[in-house]
């Protein structure tokens, strides 16, 4: 989990209270640093608390939300009903009003991270297709000679494809496994995971030969 926060003090002691919940958190005071640390390490939330002007934090969130799918929750007090409405227009998933106690923001975090590992990985065992590796319990794939780290959802598309290589798998089929229901709304989100698999794991992303669309039907992955 990462939190982004230039507050001296309510930062680090969010930090503490949530790594007394046994939770893996890392504090990021510079947002444009944050924006840089999902490329090495891409989180499974984001809490954002920042004393920030609200039109560049809507730019911080758009930035964000147009790179990654995983949960966004943005931590703030005396907003309007129109600009909390433009947060979660911006990519936001949840505005949480302070001040908030530390119970509460518990259970929200909890909330958010059963919605974003609805597949438990300590059950899935390791996949080989071709030149892929998959290691689950370490969010992993190994691809072109270099491991490379996976959000919750990137894996569970992933697994579920290299369950059925040489399979063509329909749009809604995926959308069901993968966010446990179907929506014309999920067909765009899917399209955006798969754009991120094919930036870590294809030759070339623009090219791909491992992830196959299939125009109007879904996505195959190829057997070799």
């Amino acid at each position: 989990m990462l939190i982004v926060s230039n507050r001296p003090t309510t930062g680090p002691l969010w930090v503490f209270s949530l790594q007394q919940q046994k939770l893996n958190v890392v504090l990021e005071s510079n947002p444009s640093q944050a924006l840089q640390r999902w490329e090495k390490e891409i989180p499974d939330l984001i809490i954002l608390d920042l004393n920030h002007p609200k039109v560049p934090m809507l730019e911080l969130i758009k930035s964000l939300r147009g790179e990654m799918l995983i949960p966004i929750l943005l931590l703030a007090s005396a907003w309007s009903e129109e600009e909390m409405l433009e947060a979660y227009e911006a990519g936001i998933d949840d505005f949480l009003p302070k001040p908030i106690s530390p119970s509460l923001l518990h259970a929200k975090i909890k909330v958010w991270l059963r919605r974003s590992a609805s597949i438990s990985i300590d059950v899935l065992n390791s996949l080989k297709v071709g030149t892929l590796q998959l290691f689950p319990s370490e969010k992993t794939i190994l691809a072109n000679s270099r491991a490379v780290r996976l959000t919750n959802l990137e894996l569970r598309l992933l697994y579920y494809l290299m369950n059925r290589p040489g399979q063509i798998v329909p749009i809604e089929e995926l959308n069901q496994r993968v966010w446990g229901y179907n929506t014309e709304a999920d067909n765009t989100m899917l399209k955006n995971v798969v754009y991120r698999l094919r930036r870590k794991i294809e030759t070339d992303p623009a090219n791909p030969l491992i992830i196959q669309t299939i125009t109007g039907v879904g996505y195959k992955l190829a057997a070799e």
